[in-house]
């Protein structure tokens, strides 16, 4: 996983948490976005993606392997 792509991941966290701190949303919506940060966070501060890893994706550039 790149610094790239880790960075926007750990965005969309800060995002998805200031819109459930605001209070837009509330019931099962707040439960699917709490459960998608997580697994953001996880992916961001980790490196590891379970789904790149499943896919065989990568946001490597081929300069990254040099």
């Amino acid at each position: 996983m790149s610094n790239f792509d880790r960075l926007v991941r750990f965005i969309v966290v800060l995002l998805l948490i200031s819109i459930l701190y605001v209070g837009e949303f509330k019931g099962l919506i707040a439960f699917i976005i709490i459960v998608v940060s997580a697994m953001f966070l996880f992916a961001s501060v980790t490196a590891f993606c379970p789904f790149y890893k499943s896919t065989n994706l990568s946001s490597y550039d081929s300069e990254d392997y040099l």
